[in-house]
């Protein structure tokens, strides 16, 4: 007869692992998709806390498995893996939001798509933004850098030891604030060239009122706009490397 013998302290330990991952993968913006099964997002968790168990085991404190205790981990995890996926989705948002800026002033507020991460409805060009941002990300290996944090988190910061601080609650006001000076950034040169649009077509009603400016204008505002965010679009990718560098290195330093 078969026999299996159960280390608890092991057994512990992984589903200490498997605690942390667990929270901050379902979180993460991009694994986060309704289009990704929920069934191969477990499958990924625990293969990762498994791969990871025999390498950073001896730096793991087990989990308590005392009521109590276990409810202070689960919501010390809970806050740190919110705060770690919402410093992404900020960067990520801060794309959705110049793309929402421009394609409002483009004229495409008319046309909305279902957004898949979020279920909302944005322009077609918001949603377009978010996905150039999520190339942006993989490009520079983002979730390379995303995965090495992570396991370096459990050194810097040990299994239920998260505690909110001021210099962290600081930190993460002036990453909020990047998401709209970032979006301000990238929507300003497309934005000016459609406003100045805007005003000469004002003018143009004004001298010529016979002309229909609701139905000429919209052709054209597409197009200057297409054309100019084709043209600044090398400005979007550097303005997306260095703000995801900055992310990375604020999460290296999270508990600093």
């Amino acid at each position: 007869m078969l026999s299996f013998n159960v280390n608890i302290t092991e057994l512990a330990i992984l589903l200490s692992i498997l605690l942390r991952i667990s929270i901050i993968l379902f979180m993460l913006p991009i694994f986060n998709s309704a289009g990704v099964p929920t069934t191969v997002k477990a499958l990924i968790v625990i293969s990762i806390s498994i791969m990871l168990f025999p390498v950073i085991r001896q730096n793991i404190k087990p989990v308590p498995f005392e009521l109590a205790s276990l409810a202070s981990v689960i919501i010390g995890e809970l806050i740190y893996g919110i705060l770690f996926a919402l410093s992404m989705l900020l960067i990520i948002s801060a794309f959705q939001l110049a793309g929402e800026l421009i394609g409002f002033e483009m004229g495409f507020g008319f046309s909305q798509t279902a957004d898949p991460m979020t279920g909302a409805r944005f322009t077609v060009l918001s949603v377009w933004s978010q996905l150039l941002a999520t190339m942006i990300f993989l490009s520079i290996n983002g979730h390379h850098i995303i995965l090495k944090t992570l396991v370096e988190s459990f050194k810097t910061i040990p299994v239920g030891s998260f505690a909110l601080t001021a210099g962290l609650f600081a930190k993460m006001l002036l990453l909020s604030g990047m998401l709209f000076i970032l979006a301000v950034k990238l929507a300003a040169p497309v934005l000016a060239v459609l406003i100045l649009t805007q005003i000469g077509f004002g003018l143009m009603s004004k001298f010529a009122p016979q002309i229909n400016i609701l139905a000429t204008s919209f052709p054209l505002t597409i197009t200057l706009g297409v054309f100019f965010l084709g043209l600044t679009l090398v400005f979007w990718g550097e303005a997306g490397a260095q703000s995801f560098t900055r992310l990375f290195h604020f999460l290296a330093n999270f508990s600093k």
